[in-house]
């Protein structure tokens, strides 16, 4: 098999594990990313590493964030980590 098909292979292993059990939306973005959504989350998937990476878990600078804010976004950092642990187990059954 060569990388551009295990590549393939991985992808779309990701993708199928996402909106079978994240009820994920993903739409196709520019380049290497795909845009995604789950729940009240958005964000995007890099092709090259498979790793999602949601707006709302980028750090808070600063001061001035409400404590529902903060909640959100921590709330948002725990379940990108969730996924991506997730994601990686997928990945290993492949190799």
């Amino acid at each position: 098999m060569t990388k551009t098909e295990l590549q393939k292979q991985r992808v779309k292993a990701v993708l199928e594990f996402l909106t079978d059990q994240f009820d994920a939306q993903i739409e196709d973005a520019d380049g290497g990313r795909l845009d995604i959504t789950i729940g009240e989350f958005n964000g995007q998937m890099h092709r090259r590493d498979l790793q999602v990476d949601f707006y709302d878990s980028i750090p808070l600078g600063g001061h001035g964030f409400t404590p529902a804010e903060i909640i959100h976004h921590q709330t948002a950092v725990e379940f990108e980590k969730q996924i991506n642990a997730e994601i990686n187990k997928v990945l290993a059954t492949l190799e």
